[in-house]
């Protein structure tokens, strides 16, 4: 070998990328611009002594020295300005393989100085059980307030809730049955008839709405108007035995 060769003592890698940063680290070159064809011939001089020891070598050493002569011969094709540097993805993952590297001697200084730290066995701790006297009298006689308290809440709910649905307040049933006798008799010239969606939406309120529809069923009880289905929607009408006052 030559004398300026790299002198190595064949010492165990991890991987190819161990070795690799091995080299880079030793020559002290900038891993954002490794020298490929110096390193390749670096990384061949190992491999080579590897062999002549009878050391091991696994696959992925065979693999990198195949990537690093790719990348070589890329580098000495001419490149173009916006290309991409063959020896990017190289860089990328020996910058990954350093700190994890770097994070795993972390560890392992922390576990060899907590390794032999020792902490007292946690003891059990001494539960004491009190068993109170009850009084079995007063205790029956607090589940019954308790159910009659219940009881009364429940009561005083329901009553609150049907104080609610009959709190609104309904329009005068009677004025909307006029209304309604009105709107059929201004309806004489059109053919004396209203649709059932179209009366309803001319009340401004739920309460006048609520009226409207009492009126109307009143009046059909009394006869006084009939309705038939169309469509989607019914037709009101005056009965025409029943002749209503214009005046009404």
């Amino acid at each position: 070998m030559p004398q300026d060769s790299l002198n190595f003592k064949l010492e165990i890698f991890d991987g190819p990328l161990d070795l690799l940063l091995t080299l880079i680290n030793k020559q002290k070159i900038n891993i954002y611009d490794i020298p490929i064809a110096e390193i390749l011939e670096q990384y061949l001089q190992y491999m080579e002594l590897a062999q002549i020891y009878n050391a091991e070598l696994s696959s992925e050493f065979i693999v990198m020295a195949c990537e690093l002569l790719y990348i070589k011969s890329r580098m000495l094709l001419p490149q173009e300005d916006d290309e991409e540097d063959p020896r990017e993805d190289l860089v990328k993952s020996l910058l990954e393989y350093s700190e994890v590297k770097a994070t795993a001697a972390y560890l392992a200084t922390r576990a060899e100085k907590y390794l032999k730290r020792y902490y007292p066995t946690p003891q059990e701790p001494v539960v004491k059980i009190e068993v109170l006297e009850y009084d079995a009298a007063l205790l029956w006689k607090a589940f019954r307030d308790m159910r009659t308290a219940l009881k009364e809440e429940r009561e005083r709910k329901k009553k609150e809730d049907v104080q609610k649905i009959f709190s609104v307040k309904v329009a005068p049933v009677e004025s909307k049955v006029v209304f309604v006798l009105r709107r059929l008799v201004k309806s004489l010239p059109l053919g004396n008839a209203v649709s059932f969606e179209a009366m309803i939406a001319e009340q401004g309120t739920k309460s006048d709405r609520v009226a409207t529809f009492l009126a109307i069923l009143e009046l059909v009880q009394t006869g006084r108007i009939h309705f038939h289905r169309s469509s989607r929607d019914y037709i009101i009408s005056l009965n025409p035995g029943k002749k209503e006052r214009a005046s009404v």
